[in-house]
């Protein structure tokens, strides 16, 4: 059971938005998935990134074993995919992820990157997943990101001053 300070603690810490990601790896049948909003850049000489993966989750445990995972950053487009790996089937299969080299990725994402396992640490009841990033694929054009906000997708609104007001 979760206690009061956790529960002030989540949804405190959903006030902050963030974008959808979803990722990848190879299980036994096929692509397997998680959606994350704990995605995070950690470096750029070497570039890596972290994502963290509860401790009990199959998907977490498969990119460890198998060493390799891509993460692909969702467009607004997208919440039906995020939706089927948050684990709520909505209308999509991991059938329609795309090969690329040895990964698997989402067709049509903002962006793709493709990862070895770089080290993992303990976070309380999650992994910490750090990835050296091989490969780095995307549109020249970016589609409108996922969002995720105080407990529910969002989406951005144009600032009413432009980009830099």
């Amino acid at each position: 059971m979760i206690d009061a300070a956790a529960l002030t603690f989540r949804r405190l810490m959903g006030r902050f938005a963030t974008g959808v990601a979803v990722v990848l790896t190879a299980g036994e049948e096929g692509p397997i998935g998680l959606t994350v909003n704990s995605l995070t850049s950690l470096s750029l000489d070497p570039p890596l990134l972290l994502f963290c993966a509860r401790n009990e989750s199959r998907t977490g445990q498969a990119v460890i074993t198998r060493g390799s995972f891509s993460v692909n950053i969702l467009s607004d487009a997208q919440q039906h995919i995020s939706g089927y790996f948050a684990g709520r089937a909505e209308g999509w299969n991991a059938s329609a992820c795309h090969r690329y080299l040895d990964w698997f990725t989402i067709p049509d994402c903002n962006a793709a990157m493709f990862c070895d396992v770089a080290s993992t640490y303990p976070g309380g009841d999650h992994t910490i997943i750090v990835g050296a990033v091989r490969e780095i694929v995307g549109p020249a054009t970016a589609k409108h990101p996922l969002l995720y906000h105080e407990g529910r997708y969002s989406v951005m609104r144009p600032h009413p001053l432009g980009a830099c007001g």
